[in-house]
């Protein structure tokens, strides 16, 4: 079974590929990241192992002195050859976390600077990136509602505050100790808190991304993300990216994947995803229906808010009736229309040629059918009248013949007794016999008659 999305029709792909999955300033060169050597560690900090980076910031395991305990410190990577462009959007990136607050999004604990760079301190996450745990295949279909209803919240609480993140992805994602998160139906095994703020916008702010750059991550970012349509990235594409969330949890693949950037970004915008349900027959039909409201072409037909695609997720862990509807065999076919207008309308014009071709034959098959029944009544009307005439004919003929002289056999018939009749009385062995009513002569009837006595029962007619 052929498991890919429906391929893409030519998109036109913004020339910008700029910070795709990462906000690197080297990706002009090749996209390879330069190796710089360890900072020194900021007042206060212990710095004891790196935990990961990206294209702009690194995030060392360190201890925080002070309090004695684990923190994760995320400092700028290129250090002192980091560019304007760069600390502006690592202090962007450190603003944005600081004003937010929820058990959903990973807590700042610290910003500052060091050497004339800045950095934070946040909370450290012991479990990992959610990345890290789909490597072992998708997650149980309750278990992934109940994480993503609780991303959605915190999401929410972001765009509340005018915060968009543009890059939410599973390895943006991290795990924490058990609890029952905000909102959430039950307990989790891991709490999800959302981090990697790098590339979030303010909504008040047109920011520094130029229009055409492409920013995120290809197989997460919603169509007008990819097509480098900066101004309109707003929540929705935070919903888009939810639902991509939601549905490689649920099938253990992400909703678009090409061989390049490229088509993945032509996946992206041209193509419709794979249904979750034909990868994973057991993933619940209401889940399936919230994911692919999510990842809707059209941002005004995905879900107004984080907090209405919440909001559903919660009811189909409650078994209630969720407030998405699947989407209708017409809708697919407008929809495949759009993709494809040239295959559509050849299409189009050939059913038109079917449908007119049908019609026409139709219609001759009706008119010779409604020719064949003119012509059998006329020859019904024809045979009644020939009947007609036929019978009229005879009753005159009968009209105008004479009663016969002899009576055949059949006219007489054994009675109990001698009858007596018009022409004469029956004695012995005489006959009366009719020529014309009322006359009548008696005829010799046999010297031996026959058994029993006889009468006459009608005259015989010609």
């Amino acid at each position: 079974m052929d498991t890919r999305p429906d391929n893409a029709p030519p998109t036109a792909i913004p020339q910008t590929l700029s910070s795709l999955g990462q906000s690197s300033p080297f990706e002009d060169s090749g996209g390879t990241v330069p190796e710089f050597p360890t900072p020194s560690s900021p007042p206060r900090y212990e710095i004891l192992s790196e935990l990961g980076r990206g294209g702009m910031g690194v995030v060392y395991l360190a201890r925080q002195t002070g309090l004695d305990r684990q923190v994760a410190l995320k400092m700028i990577l290129a250090g002192s050859h980091a560019g304007s462009e760069s600390r502006g959007r690592f202090r962007a990136e450190a603003e944005a976390v600081a004003r937010l607050s929820h058990p959903g999004i990973v807590q700042v604990h610290e910003v500052g600077e060091h050497d004339g760079l800045p950095f934070f301190s946040m909370e450290f996450c012991a479990g990992g990136g959610l990345d890290r745990r789909l490597k072992t295949g998708p997650l149980l279909p309750a278990d992934t509602a109940a994480l993503v209803e609780t991303l959605a919240r915190a999401m929410h609480h972001a765009h509340e505050r005018g915060i968009v993140h543009r890059d939410l992805k599973p390895a943006n994602v991290l795990l924490a100790a058990c609890g029952l998160a905000e909102g959430a139906a039950k307990p989790q095994a891991a709490v999800p808190k959302i981090t990697d703020f790098g590339l979030a916008r303010k909504l008040d702010d047109a920011g520094r991304t130029r229009e055409g750059a492409v920013i995120g991550t290809p197989n997460y970012m919603a169509p007008e993300q990819a097509s480098g349509k900066a101004r309109e990235v707003g929540p929705a594409a935070d919903v888009w990216a939810l639902g991509a969330i939601l549905y490689e949890c649920l099938t253990g693949r992400p909703p678009f994947l090409g061989a390049t950037t490229v088509d993945t970004l032509a996946l992206v915008m041209g193509a419709e995803p794979v249904s979750p349900r034909r990868l994973q027959p057991k993933v619940p039909r209401d889940l399936e229906t919230i994911c692919l409201k999510c990842l809707e072409k059209e941002p005004g037909r995905r879900y107004a808010s984080a907090s209405e695609l919440a909001d559903d997720l919660g009811r189909s862990l409650r078994g209630e009736p969720i407030r998405a509807r699947p989407v209708g065999t017409g809708e697919r076919v407008v929809k495949w229309a759009r993709r494809k207008p040239a295959i559509a309308s050849l299409l189009a014009g050939l059913a038109a040629v079917t449908l007119l071709g049908t019609a026409g034959v139709t219609w001759k098959y009706l008119e010779s059918e409604e020719q064949r029944k003119l012509a059998e009544a006329e020859r019904a009307d024809a045979v009644d009248a020939r009947s007609s005439a036929l019978l009229a004919q005879g009753k005159a003929d009968r009209r105008s013949t004479p009663w016969r002289s002899a009576l055949t056999e059949s006219s007489w018939r054994p009675a109990a007794r001698v009858g007596t009749f018009g022409c004469g009385t029956w004695s012995g062995a005489s006959r009366c016999v009719s020529s014309s009513p009322p006359a009548a002569t008696c005829a010799a009837w046999p010297s031996t008659p026959p058994a029993g006595a006889w009468r006459l029962e009608a005259p015989f007619r010609a």
